[in-house]
């Protein structure tokens, strides 16, 4: 075991050290949210490059996507400070570890917990819940424009790494390509100390009607508002870390359609342009 180094360290080190902190925590966040939510924790791979024209000659798509939001909160635990409780003497430092370490080996039962009063905090103010449907309805209304014919089918949560992605007990529509969302929405912060912000993550994998498949993505927009300098910020205004989430997802809309289709132009042939996708529930339209 390597001996635990009590000894002041320059400031150069202390910076070092605190980038590569902030980069562990990150990891761990995303990490830890992917547990809770049942995804694959793997680094996705890029998405596969496929032409426009192979693109656009899907003419009817089924997203799938999971119908039952994931609010979640998480942070790594920690403080990010242990490092200098050097400068205070070997017995500080041993103490902060201790604490360092307890917190850090609670935060799954912290994510736990605040992911459910969150969760309940946002259904009890009123506003719906619904963001994972927002966003496939968005995406969906996005398609229909391109000239696509859309059916949306609310189910369970995708399993798998993001190329192997399957809805259990899913039976595709017959003669539909399939588009498979896995959606993400949480607040985190890289430790028990730091702000929280929002963070939401969209995997999309498209699969043609006879289940190969054709195009694979993830996006992950940078959020940085709303941000609570405490958990209880988001308490305290649910509706308003709802509306962040929601924003969040819907800068992904444009990404994930251009990804698998490209540009507008040409249109595939015209299809019926399907049914008005309403506007988010309890919302000012956008």
């Amino acid at each position: 075991m390597k001996p635990l180094d009590l000894l002041p360290r320059s400031p150069t080190t202390l910076l070092r050290e605190s980038a590569g902190m902030s980069l562990k925590m990150l990891t761990f966040l995303l990490v830890a949210a992917a547990l809770l939510s049942g995804c694959a924790t793997n680094t996705p791979p890029p998405a596969l490059q496929i032409s426009p024209d192979a693109a656009r000659s899907v003419a009817k798509v089924e997203i799938i996507y999971n119908q039952q939001d994931e609010l979640l909160v998480s942070d790594g635990g920690g403080s990010g400070l242990t490092s200098f409780a050097g400068f205070l003497g070997p017995i500080v430092a041993l103490v902060a570890l201790g604490i360092d370490n307890s917190s850090r080996a609670s935060a799954a039962d912290r994510m736990a917990q605040r992911s459910k009063e969150f969760t309940d905090a946002v259904r009890k103010s009123g506003v719906p819940m619904g963001l994972n449907k927002y966003f496939a309805e968005r995406l969906a209304e996005r398609l229909r424009d391109g000239g696509r014919e859309v059916k949306l089918t609310p189910f369970m949560r995708a399993t798998g790494k993001l190329p192997e992605m399957q809805v259990p007990e899913l039976q595709p529509t017959p003669g539909y390509s399939t588009l498979i969302l896995r959606i993400m929405t949480a607040y985190g912060a890289y430790d028990a100390t730091s702000s929280f912000k929002p963070y939401v993550t969209v995997e999309q994998l498209l699969r043609d009607e006879h289940q190969t498949v054709l195009y694979q993505a993830s996006h992950s927009p940078e959020l940085s508002e709303p941000t609570y300098f405490r958990y209880e910020g988001i308490l305290s205004d649910p509706a308003a870390a709802r509306e962040g989430l929601k924003q969040g997802l819907a800068q992904v809309v444009q990404s994930a359609y251009v990804g698998m289709f490209g540009g507008d132009a040409p249109r595939v042939a015209h299809v019926a342009a399907g049914p008005a996708v309403a506007p988010d529930p309890g919302t000012a339209p956008e």
